[in-house]
């Protein structure tokens, strides 16, 4: 074979680092009252994390993998769907590939009584209680998920 030198291995990413799986994923929510000149809107935002590198991130996105938000209601006996499935995936507004990995960042404003209001205060006055829970799931189908605390609040 003559002084050459043989490879055996797998596919490398840049600089010769093995491909990341996606095996973590983080979530947060928040809802609050919206400060003027949106007196009496609710804002809801949600921040979702899925650490990997850059390169990873964007091979994801690149082949289908997509982040499902479905909120729900907390309540004794069964957790009601509120609002989802949402799903986003590669061109939606928010969802990007960066140096700490994929993220999604989602903000709208509700109005108060609408989709968030999931307790009709007949079990425990007006309080609402709601969270959401985030999917990664990537072009194989295989999906890893987080569940951020409960916000409490009158939705």
């Amino acid at each position: 074979m003559g002084g050459g030198a043989l490879f055996a291995g797998g596919v490398l990413g840049p600089a010769g680092t093995p491909a990341q799986a996606a095996t973590t994923i983080t979530a947060s929510l928040s809802i609050a009252r919206a400060a003027p000149p949106g007196p009496g809107l609710v804002n809801v935002r949600v921040l979702v994390k899925v650490p990997m590198n850059l390169y990873d991130a964007n091979g994801y996105l690149d082949n289908g993998a997509r982040i499902e938000l479905r909120f729900y209601g907390e309540d004794p006996v069964s957790d009601n769907l509120i609002l989802g499935p949402i799903t986003y995936v590669r061109s939606a507004v928010g969802l990007s590939a960066t140096e700490e990995g994929i993220r999604l960042l989602t903000q709208w404003r509700e109005v108060p009584g609408s989709r968030l209001n999931e307790d009709d205060g007949l079990l425990d006055g007006v309080t609402d209680e709601v969270y959401v829970r985030a999917r990664f799931v990537d072009g194989d189908g295989v999906a890893i998920q987080a569940r951020p605390d409960v916000v409490t609040g009158i939705f």
